[in-house]
């Protein structure tokens, strides 16, 4: 999708008119959300570091570079404050599923020192990634993981929405399932808990339905 943008750009020379919703904090437009969101990977993958903490992204050395990316090709109003407070959410939640990945990545490895010459292939910046494996070997890092994984096992009926907001999924469900028309509650529920490949997520989700 990303390099679809810049081919249709390279085409026309008129950039994709993105239309932010800031009630869902995405364009409502279904192709418009998904051009977007392969924007975001992209910067993500691309343009920001993979920070410990998100607070370590500032403007300068991380958010200006990534909206000057996305201006390239996309027409978006940035200088709007709900616009911009939006992308940087979803930036901010694109970022720590990347750093989550390279915390996978890591944990393959025995020893630290084994885990910072093993870069994944994929990811470019040797220096970010042996600064983030010496974050993962902390203490405090350690101990927020563990709490992290026993809080998601008390979760007793979790939804496969990824992080997707259900305001979004019932969108999504709505403009390409019902034709338009509203999506409720028990609707949104059962799309969001259920799928014909795997069935309930979990015999509580079935039960709550």
């Amino acid at each position: 999708m990303g390099k679809g943008i810049m081919k249709a750009y390279d085409a026309s020379k008129t950039k994709v008119k993105i239309n932010v919703d800031l009630s869902i904090g995405r364009p409502e437009n279904a192709e418009e959300s998904a051009k977007l969101s392969s924007q975001i990977g992209i910067i993500t993958r691309d343009v920001l570091p993979v920070p410990r903490r998100w607070k370590e992204v500032d403007e300068e050395n991380g958010l200006a570079p990534g909206f000057d990316h996305m201006q390239l090709h996309m027409d978006v109003n940035i200088d709007d404050a709900g616009v911009k407070e939006s992308l940087v959410e979803r930036l901010k939640c694109s970022t720590r599923q990347k750093r989550y990945k390279l915390y996978l990545h890591y944990k393959k490895f025995q020893t630290l020192e084994l885990a910072k010459s093993n870069k994944p292939s994929s990811y470019p910046d040797q220096n970010n990634w042996q600064l983030l494996c010496d974050y993962f070997a902390t203490d405090k890092f350690k101990k927020s993981s563990i709490a992290n994984t026993e809080n998601r096992k008390l979760v007793r009926a979790p939804h496969i929405s990824s992080r997707k907001p259900f305001t979004v999924r019932r969108l999504e469900i709505s403009q390409k399932q019902l034709n338009g028309d509203s999506c409720d509650r028990i609707e949104l529920y059962k799309q969001t808990h259920f799928t014909e490949k795997k069935g309930w997520s979990s015999k509580v989700a079935e039960e709550n339905w």
